[in-house]
């Protein structure tokens, strides 16, 4: 049996989308700051000071933000013999935006000087990219867990309900073409997080129903709370490293459309065919798929709990390497 060293998850409150998964994965976890200031970055040393005189041999930074290359570089000067490993949480799309791509070079950097032990990326073609640079990386498999069962709420008309839940009003997420899938399929209302008004704005001007709600304190059981009033979820982002809404979507029971941007199904095609799109930016594909989802729900989550059984095998097994 691998014994795995103590360990904690160390994360911050600017990507909660990636905090749903990475708490669900890393059950002993603990949020700090973000290294803004010189403030910040002290205030983040007193506790990793306590978490050292409690017996921790390991800390593992759920991503890499601002101040923590300092930070980092303060740990390791001071604890010579800790363990320090990073879960990224950029990929090479996203260098786009300034703060992923000073991050992320910061990490590389780091790691390269070994004072960064390790770096999990949660696409494989990014680890196989960076491996062969050079650095000491692994491929870690995302997942969520639902080990509780939730009752699905019922409607008390014959609408389709279609959520739509971004939580970053970014490029990446094709905030605009999900909320078209509206239009092409009939007798069909939006859920959606109402993260600007253009947002409000286009689907009235395009007279597509819609609920607009406003997600605030992200957590699952936020998401949660909401998934549950849908008959299907949409998520059809360009590009993401992590898929918070499909797992927890699909644990409920509730057929989710997601693009094509993950490393999911290449076991199991079948399922892949029925949730997977390579048209992100295509609503006329998507309604199609959409109610090809509806009219096969039992046969996709049926496919779905037997490709997870085995993934959550091998999803822990990575934890375990990782932590080592």
């Amino acid at each position: 049996m691998l014994c795995m060293k103590k360990y904690i998850l160390l994360y911050s409150n600017k990507k909660n989308e990636d905090n749903i998964c990475l708490t669900n994965m890393f059950k002993n976890n603990r949020q700090i700051n973000i290294g803004w200031n010189d403030f910040d970055i002290k205030s983040d040393m007193k506790v990793i000071d306590e978490l050292v005189n409690e017996g921790y041999e390991e800390l593992i930074f759920g991503g890499f933000e601002t101040g923590w290359d300092i930070l980092i570089s303060n740990v390791k000067d001071k604890y010579h013999d800790l363990i320090v490993k990073v879960i990224c949480n950029t990929q090479d799309s996203l260098l786009y935006y300034d703060y992923e791509r000073d991050n992320f070079f910061k990490l590389l950097e780091l790691t390269k000087n070994k004072i960064v032990d390790e770096i999990a990326f949660l696409r494989k073609s990014q680890y196989e990219l960076y491996k062969e640079l050079g650095y000491s990386c692994c491929y870690l498999l995302e997942n969520y867990v639902l080990d509780k069962k939730i009752d699905i709420e019922k409607h008390s008309d014959d609408k389709i309900y279609l959520g739509v839940y971004p939580l970053s009003y970014t490029w990446d997420k094709n905030i605009f073409n999900q909320l078209c899938v509206g239009k092409m399929l009939d007798n069909s209302i939006i859920r959606y997080n109402c993260l600007d008004e253009r947002m409000k704005d286009f689907l009235d001007t395009m007279h597509i129903d819609s609920i607009p709600v406003k997600l605030s304190d992200i957590n699952d059981q936020v998401i949660i709370n909401e998934v549950i009033k849908n008959d299907v979820v949409i998520a059809t982002s360009f590009t993401e490293y992590l898929h918070p809404l499909f797992l927890i979507a699909m644990e409920l029971g509730i057929p989710c459309l997601i693009g094509n941007n993950s490393d999911f199904f290449d076991d199991c095609l079948e399922l892949k065919e029925y949730v997977v799109t390579s048209a992100e930016d295509n609503a006329i594909i998507n309604s199609e798929m959409i109610n090809k989802l509806l009219s096969n729900r039992n046969k996709v989550i049926n496919l779905y709990h037997k490709w997870k059984k085995e993934y959550n095998q091998r999803a822990e097994e990575s934890i375990k390497q990782f932590i080592g």
